[in-house]
């Protein structure tokens, strides 16, 4: 059966005919907005926006030298605003200090 496309569950399932049906795209951002909007803390949204990130630059690309090229500014940027944090909790005091009455 040459030719033949294989559907999938989800696929078969759905009401929608396959040119209504969301594109992975358009799926992947829609499960990252929910996952963003449940987070509460800083860290949990730098955690959601990189495993994103890390899903997008895991798949293959039609132009690989310039997903390259943006993967290593992405890494760039990150270690080096990793570097400007990690300078500012160093100029954090170790101990509060103590207010003179």
């Amino acid at each position: 059966m040459s030719g033949r496309r294989r559907s999938t569950a989800a696929a078969a399932a759905s009401d929608l005919p396959p040119t209504l049906r969301r594109s992975r795209p358009d799926r992947r951002r829609a499960e990252l907005a929910t996952r963003f909007a449940k987070t509460t803390t800083d860290t949990e949204r730098a955690g959601c926006a990189f495993d994103y990130f890390r899903g997008a630059a895991s798949r293959r690309h039609p132009r690989p030298d310039a997903a390259d090229e943006l993967i290593a500014a992405v890494i760039a940027q990150l270690i080096e605003t990793g570097d400007q944090l990690l300078r500012m909790q160093a100029q954090e005091p170790l101990r509060p200090r103590k207010e003179s009455e």
